[in-house]
């Protein structure tokens, strides 16, 4: 699961809070009323799906109706899309969860009210949570500052997680099929294009970007043809490419252990149907904790889109590599200790030489010689740094160097940890990088708690990313102090996210080499 931290708390406690005013705005749906600070407009819970419940649970979103003449209050956030208990404080997890979750969350410049205003280049979030976690309101996507500062519109989309999103039991016409977190995606994407023009933004400059699962998202969206009208370029963050999608037959152990926690005969979907969210997420719960397949990393991130052919093709990195079309203008990216919250998280207690030796084994099979000639035991206490660092590089750094180079127009690596005390009872994060740590940094949703030095990465990467919103350029409208070289055909120069700045060349080269031997299958 994505690192949540504890600056959520802080930042909760620490935003200045103003008298906030209403304000109104008029879609082609009907009225919807936010609030404004002192420095942005927000609007909570835009539902842009009908209600994914009863008849529509477990099928294609169908489009919101007309709500007028109501008038839609958005003053408050959604509920969270069903999901398990978070393995962190409860503060940190989605208060409220319901089915009927397919809400976004829209952020604008106080600048966008005037009828007069030139319409602003639009960001569109995917949201990351291994598919199965957490939501678009919190408190690390509070980007009042964020908006304020650069002048985009950032729009954060809700869509169907775990069982309830990803199950797949086939293409008969009575089977679940699966795919309906990304079919959410679509919609809410479609949404904002037809729609927000009257928020400020312009439908013709839309930035695609999500981080992790939301990451591997934005990368499947990126690779789809029919998504190429909906977004102008996209941002690809700590996206774990390696991790395979399932195939109708990777889903039949996943499908079987449902019906024994439901009490359903196998195959028999109107039972399924039958049962309350909360069952279903019960048990939910437990498969995780079971091996559904002998792809060792779906332990990790086991309800993922289905290759179903139609609105999945493959795995990511062979449709990068297939497409029939011109790529859009790309950043990608990740982080320099990616991996380290899994493995920790996952093993709580000392790895020692010999269960690192079973690990390989069982993970890389008939490579699993090679890679423990690479990266033999160097610890006689613990080994999870070094299990980390493998899987930093072979599920992270390494198959996004397949991809961004076919893809990429701009590279970078985010190496900043946490400057401040965020990461509460996950210490094992402090003063490492861990996967999600540039989230607060991108969003400037802790800014009170950042040193200058954060501050000065904060602002920095802010700038990059809304650059290339604005211009398909990191370096351009905003002046920057350090270019961002392109990404060209024998210069692998990136941008080295730490203070200062830095543009090295070739980021593990040499352990990228030979993981790209060993295969990321």
């Amino acid at each position: 699961m994505i690192g949540v931290f504890l600056f959520f708390i802080l930042a909760c406690f620490t935003q200045n809070i103003h008298a906030n005013r209403t304000v109104t705005v008029s879609t082609k749906y009907g009225d919807v009323v936010g609030y404004e600070t002192d420095v942005a407009r927000i609007f909570y819970g835009i539902p842009f799906a009908q209600s994914p419940v009863n008849n529509l649970r477990w099928k294609s979103p169908v489009p919101i109706d007309k709500w007028s003449p109501n008038v839609l209050n958005a003053t408050i956030p959604p509920p969270a899309c069903p999901q398990p208990p978070c393995k962190v404080p409860p503060i940190l997890c989605p208060a409220i969860v319901s089915e009927d979750c397919l809400y976004l969350n829209i952020f604008t410049p106080l600048s966008t009210q005037s009828l007069q205003s030139t319409p602003l280049p639009v960001m569109i979030f995917i949201t990351g949570g291994n598919f199965q976690f957490l939501d678009a309101s919190a408190p690390i996507y509070e980007s009042e500052r964020f908006v304020n500062t650069t002048g985009v519109v950032l729009v954060f989309i809700q869509y169907r997680l775990g069982i309830l999103g990803f199950l797949a039991t086939g293409t008969g016409p009575d089977d679940i099929k699966g795919n309906f977190g990304i079919l959410d995606q679509r919609l809410a994407i479609a949404w904002v294009k037809s729609n927000i023009d009257a928020f400020g933004g312009d439908p013709n400059e839309i930035t695609l970007f999500g981080q992790s699962a939301g990451g591997q998202s934005t990368a499947l969206h990126y690779v789809t043809n029919d998504m190429q009208p909906f977004f102008q370029r996209a941002i690809i963050q700590s996206a774990p490419l390696t991790i395979p999608f399932r195939t109708y037959l990777e889903y039949v152990t996943p499908t079987v252990l449902l019906a024994e926690q439901l009490h359903c005969a196998f195959g028999d979907i109107a039972c399924f149907r039958r049962a309350s969210f909360e069952d279903i997420i019960i048990a939910q719960e437990i498969i995780n904790n079971m091996i559904t397949s002998l792809e060792v990393l779906l332990f990790f991130e086991p309800w993922v889109p289905v290759i179903d052919n139609v609105i999945v093709r493959g795995q990511l990195l062979d449709l990068v590599y297939n497409t029939s079309f011109p790529l859009k203008q790309l950043i990608i990216g990740t982080l320099t200790e990616e991996a380290r919250f899994f493995i920790y998280e996952g093993w709580a207690k000392p790895v020692l030489p010999t269960v690192y030796g079973e690990l390989i084994l069982g993970i890389f099979r008939e490579n699993a010689v090679k890679v423990l000639e690479r990266y033999p035991p160097d610890s006689i206490f613990d080994e999870r740094p070094l299990l980390s660092r493998i899987a930093t590089q072979w599920v992270f750094a390494c198959s996004n160097r397949i991809f961004a180079r076919k893809a990429a127009s701009y590279s970078y690596v985010f190496g900043y940890p946490l400057d401040f005390d965020g990461w509460g009872n996950e210490t094992y994060c402090n003063g490492y990088v861990c996967h999600g740590a540039e989230l607060p940094y991108l969003f400037e949703s802790s800014w009170l708690n950042f040193t200058d030095a954060g501050r000065r990465v904060s602002q920095s990467m802010a700038t990059y990313w809304t650059n290339f919103a604005k211009s398909q350029d990191p370096n351009e409208p905003i002046r920057v102090l350090t270019p961002w070289p392109r990404v060209t055909t024998g210069n692998e120069k990136y941008m080295y996210f730490q203070d200062p700045l830095q543009v090295p060349e070739s980021y593990l080269k040499n352990d990228c080499d030979f993981w790209d031997k060993i295969g990321y299958k």
